[in-house]
Formats: C-alpha cells, structure tokens, sequence
C-alpha cells in the first residue's frame, strides 16, 4: 500500500501501472528534466505517477533494489516506495533511495546539476555530505546500441573496432564472449565472457585480468572511465582505467589505472625501521613507473618488509628477498 505522502498527491497526476510502462514514462521524465535517463534502475515497478502542478513523482516497486553503477562503483539502494520533488536539472527532497559510504547506508536527499552545462551529477546526502560524478555513468547505454551475440562474432566486431579506433587489435584476448555492445552516440562499448580471463602479455611480462563483463568509453586512440580490467603490480590488482596513444603518430601505448598515477618528489628523511618520504626509487607498472614514497617493517619484529605507493598502495614481502 502506498505511503499517505503520495496518496496526498494523487489527485490530478498521471498515474501509470505496470513494469514496462513505469520504466518508459519514468525514463521519458528523466529525459524531460534533462537527467540520466539510467538513474532509476528499478525492477518490477508497479506504478510511476507524476502530479506536475506539484512537481512530485513517486516510483512503487514490489520489493528493495540494490545497484551498482559500475563506471563508478558506487552501491545505490532503491526502497519499494522511492519520491521526490523535480524541476529541471534537479530531483529534491527525495526519499527511499541511499547510497553506501565506507560501511554506512546514506539517504540521498538531492541529486543534481549545478549548471546546465554540467559535466557531472551531484549527490547530497542528508547529512550535508555531497559527491560529484560523470553523468554518463547513469545513462542507459544499450538504447540505440549495435549488440553483437556469440563469441565469433564479439571477437570479430570488437577487433574490428579497435582497428577502426587505431588501437591494437589484442587487447581484448577474451573468451566464451556471449556479448558485445557499442552505443556509438555515447561512445560507450561492453563485452561480456562466461568467466574472467587472466592473460599475460608475453612480449612485456605483463598479466592483466578481464572480469566477466568488461566497458569502457571510446574514442580514437584511446579506452577511457574503463572498468572490469586490472593489471598486477606487486601483488596486488590495479584497475586499468584508460588505454590510449599521446597522439596519432605515438609509438607507444599507454596504460593509466584508477590509482590517479602522478610522480611527486620531496627530500627523504630516515627513522628507525622505516624510510618514508623517498626519492627516487619506483616499482613498475604495466608501462608507468609508481613512485614508491615508503618501505618499512610495521614492528622491530616483523619478518616482512612493506612497500608504499605515492598512490597509497602497500604490499608487504619476506624481508629475506631482500638480503645479499
């Protein structure tokens, strides 16, 4: 049974039932305030109504919805019953959706742009807490998409795309693909395998793992906001982000990963047990070399020996490996 808040506005609103019709109506009023036609991944929906002289919209569906907008990989929870007031670039005092921050479960309040020129969409939580993200993240991206079936022919079609982007034509080694998609308004791809595939490029020594179901953003030169692929350094897995060449005439591929990878250089300082603050020592990543910034024991004690990142990341071995 409906909440009594939206029972109060159902005098004069467009009222719709059933699963197909709430997600086209819902999608098209998405369209309408100039929002992420992807931000309401409900299931089941029951009923979608919409009171415009009010401007409140509420969405029923028949049980809570969990979702991961993976371009991001930020968790979202849609309760059975989700509202809120819209006006255009702006959905407010929304109630029944949250969104995961550290182990906590935060009620998004708001989501918006802040101008209508906005690259990307901003979430206010109802503690006053507010984050930023590409839009594109919430889009639908398989409206309008050539959609490929069949391992044959995704390897076909994904290759011949990476020919016709300038890019090399194995960096998908994928198996058993079941999919392939490409939305070329959006400029957005995704290949999806029975199981993840770990490859090692032989030619670099190099192993890099392919999740289940592997996206990204294209553009001439380049693999961009990638998710689903990681590369190992240390002994950890970084996710590799973009894939592009500096310019046409490049020589060279290169590799960024989700680490935000830059090289910033102070004078060292020493304690006991530890150096921190380091200069000139790296640890090598796909093609880019990671500044490591400390490496030490976490107790006199310690039988191993850690590494950090200028990235933030550790990785800790046998101090032994280390000795002459």
């Amino acid at each position: 049974m409906a909440s009594q808040t939206i029972n109060n506005y159902r005098e004069g609103a467009e009222i719709y039932k059933g699963d197909e019709l709430c997600k086209k109506k819902s999608i098209e009023l998405l369209e309408e305030l100039c929002l992420p036609k992807g931000l309401f991944p409900l299931e089941d929906m029951e009923e979608f109504g919409y009171n415009r002289e009010a401007g409140f919209i509420w969405l029923i569906q028949k049980k809570k919805k969990d979702h991961v907008f993976k371009q991001i990989k930020r968790a979202v929870s849609y309760a059975p019953e989700v509202t809120a007031f819209v006006e255009k670039y702006k959905l407010k005092k929304m109630t029944g959706v949250k969104t995961k921050e550290l182990l906590l479960w935060l009620s998004v309040v708001e989501v918006y742009f802040e101008k209508p020129t906005s690259e990307k969409l901003t979430f206010k939580t109802g503690t006053g807490l507010s984050d930023s993200f590409v839009a594109s993240a919430f889009e639908l991206h398989r409206e309008g998409a050539e959609i490929y079936k069949g391992d044959e022919l995704c390897r076909k079609k994904s290759i011949e795309l990476l020919e016709e982007l300038c890019l090399p034509k194995g960096l998908f080694p994928l198996e058993d693909i079941e999919e392939f998609g490409y939305n070329r308004e959006a400029g957005f791809i995704w290949l999806i395998q029975k199981k993840k595939k770990d490859h090692i490029f032989k030619k670099i020594k190099r192993a890099v793992s392919y999740a289940p179901e592997v996206t990204a953003f294209v553009e001439k030169y380049k693999l961009k906001k990638m998710t689903g692929v990681k590369t190992k350094e240390l002994l950890l897995w970084l996710s590799v982000v973009e894939v592009y060449f500096e310019k046409p005439t490049s020589e060279k591929l290169t590799f960024k990963t989700g680490t935000g990878l830059s090289d910033s250089f102070v004078t060292a300082f020493v304690e006991k047990y530890k150096l921190k603050k380091m200069t000139g020592v790296k640890t090598k990543e796909l093609l880019l070399w990671l500044s490591v910034v400390e490496v030490y024991f976490e107790k006199p004690t310690s039988e191993k020996l850690t590494f950090k990142t200028g990235t933030g990341l550790s990785d800790s071995f046998v101090a032994s490996a280390f000795e002459l």
